[in-house]
């Protein structure tokens, strides 16, 4: 009897197992498939820069209100290289004129972000990028969750999808609380 429950249910199960697979990596994809980037952005070269001095905050900046404005608009763009500026300079920290802007309106950002947060999480940039240890040192880094974006000639994602244990390890380590209503509402 045993044997025959389980030949009839061997097929159930195999097709289950197989559909779960196709489907969770069919829905990993469908979620990056929007996060192609329309423009090309090199992080390595803006991080050289004297006006940046490796501050990302200077292009990902927050909001009065602490919010993270994360991906900048075109506009944030264009306050370096205007669209009237120079085309061509010899000078690696005069930011030259990029003709890929002129099809966009300032309000546009022809990038998306690799990094969408369920609607579960709570997570607060400005909170974590600003908490120092006593001895005044900063507790993180861009590069602890993003990975070393500040070497990136592209828009690849590098350090791949954040998973909760690895936000818990990193407040363990940090000494931020783990309890759930930090991130979750």
């Amino acid at each position: 009897m045993r044997r025959s429950l389980l030949l009839f249910f061997t097929p159930f199960i195999l097709f289950t197992w197989i559909f779960l697979g196709i489907s969770s990596k069919g829905c990993a994809d469908f979620m990056q498939a929007d996060a192609a980037k329309k423009l090309p952005f090199n992080h390595k070269s803006h991080m050289q820069l004297a006006a940046i001095n490796g501050n990302c905050e200077v292009c990902h900046g927050y909001e009065e209100n602490g919010r993270f404005l994360g991906i900048p608009t075109v506009g944030q763009c264009t306050s370096c290289h205007a669209r009237d500026g120079v085309l061509n300079s010899n000078d690696p920290n005069v930011p030259r004129r990029k003709p890929m802007f002129d099809s966009y309106k300032d309000t546009d950002k022809p990038w998306t972000s690799w990094a969408k947060q369920p609607d579960l999480v709570y997570f607060s940039h400005k909170v974590v990028m600003t908490a120092q240890f006593e001895d005044g040192r900063k507790k993180a880094r861009c590069g602890s969750c993003h990975g070393d974006k500040a070497n990136s000639i592209n828009g690849d994602m590098i350090k791949g999808k954040m998973l909760m244990g690895q936000c818990m390890d990193c407040h363990t380590a940090l000494h931020i609380s783990n309890k759930c209503a930090v991130c979750h509402d």
